[in-house]
């Protein structure tokens, strides 16, 4: 189990290449190769194909993947109860975020946390897909994070907030002089749609709504830079668009529609101490910019 290296295992399954890799890991690129060999000779399986600019997984890699996922969560959470048992001041956090609270959010409630706790790392793990995003928290290899309610695994979260999701159209488009948009009209223009929209697809299937999928992009800002183009109107979270660098007509819809985020962890019981920490510092500053969540009114 020694040579079961999973960081560079998981690090060379997502990048795709050895050199990127050693690069992130501080190794040199023979030494990643090395590692990877190693591994593949002691379980007697080949992990990954070598191409021309890059590595792939094999079939009985991809087998092994979450397996190893789930290990290598399994060794961070030893890691990190040793050093709650320890009482150690040190160590890293692993919070899962999505990309409107990673840069909305967390630079406010990190600098916060670290004012307190200098000698804690916080990695940001940022994941747009809520499916996978509870995954990553259910195999441990995050310690806790934020989502967007409903979750399909059992974790334990707790409710933040209740967000307003809104529409935004470039100034000249039709409905750009409307005060709130009609969830009626969500079919009628060109429609901006992202990798994993979660959110705008759960509004259309609410609707029975067909949207006219005009373009695709990966980002919540690529979309809105397509906007301001008046390429399509796209739908954001209300936290994403403020401090937005786009000239654009951004409104709510004529019928509430929020979704409800949250945090938590798969249990909060074997949660690390820094990690639960965390959590409060994080609810604490949501609470003073947005008010207790059950002074919020409920999305309908």
């Amino acid at each position: 189990m020694e040579k079961i290296n999973t960081e560079v295992f998981l690090a060379a399954a997502e990048l795709g290449s050895f050199k990127k890799t050693a690069d992130r890991l501080g190794y040199t690129q023979a030494g990643i190769s090395y590692i990877i060999s190693s591994m593949e000779e002691t379980i007697g399986l080949r992990l990954f194909d070598r191409e021309y600019g890059g590595i792939r997984l094999t079939s009985e890699g991809r087998e092994l993947l979450p397996v190893i996922r789930q290990l290598a969560g399994s060794e961070r959470l030893l890691m990190e109860k040793i050093r709650d048992l320890k009482n150690l001041d040190t160590g890293e956090i692993r919070v899962l975020v999505f990309y409107s609270i990673a840069i909305r959010w967390m630079p406010e409630i990190i600098a916060r946390f670290h004012r307190d706790y200098p000698n804690i790392r916080i990695h940001q793990v940022t994941c747009d897909n809520g499916e996978q995003a509870e995954m990553l928290t259910w195999t441990g290899n995050v310690d806790c994070g934020f989502f967007v309610f409903p979750l399909t695994r059992k974790l334990d979260v707790i409710p933040l907030m209740h967000e307003p999701m809104m529409a935004s159209f470039a100034p000249e488009h039709p409905a750009a002089g409307l005060n709130v948009f009609p969830v009626s009209d969500l079919g009628k223009y060109p429609y901006i749609s992202l990798s994993y929209d979660d959110e705008s697809n759960a509004i259309f299937r609410k609707y029975h709504i067909k949207p006219q999928i005009a373009y695709s992009c990966e980002n919540d800002l690529g979309a809105l830079a397509m906007a301001e183009q008046n390429l399509g109107y796209c739908i954001n979270p209300k936290i994403l668009l403020e401090g937005c660098p786009y000239q654009l007509k951004s409104m709510e819809f004529d019928e509430p529609v929020h979704r409800t985020i949250g945090m938590g962890a798969r249990s909060m019981e074997m949660c690390p101490k820094a990690a639960k920490v965390f959590m409060e510092y994080a609810k604490a500053w949501v609470e003073e910019q947005y008010g207790p969540y059950d002074d919020i009114p409920q999305a309908k």
